[in-house]
């Protein structure tokens, strides 16, 4: 088995829970202030998705949430979040998260073109 080790710093912006409004449609708030960052990995897949390792103390990240490196302004939109729980060490538990980058200025509110 191979452990990966991280490669850089990673945060969180979560918009929250989802809410009705009063039409009974589905909203969610613009995403919050930063939280973190975490030591975390990010790998570029061929089908242009990320894999994403984040520190379990980001919490539980939804649909539409972005991960964050500061350090280089990069920012993901999460399309899946599963939380990789390791029974012998509990300290190598993470988040595997499968994103898209997000694009500046996209015409979609997650920033998407």
């Amino acid at each position: 088995m191979a452990v990966l080790l991280a490669d850089r710093q990673l945060g969180v912006r979560t918009r929250g829970l989802p809410v009705l409004d009063a039409h009974g449609a589905e909203t969610t708030n613009p995403p919050g202030g930063l939280r973190g960052p975490w030591p975390g990995r990010a790998q570029p897949q061929p089908d242009g998705t990320w894999h994403l390792a984040v520190d379990p103390r980001a919490g539980t990240l939804l649909v539409g949430d972005l991960v964050v490196e500061p350090a280089t302004g990069a920012e993901w939109t999460v399309l899946l979040a599963d939380q990789m729980q390791n029974t012998d060490d509990p300290t190598l538990t993470y988040l595997r998260v499968t994103a898209r980058p997000r694009a500046a200025d996209g015409t979609r509110p997650e920033g998407h073109p």
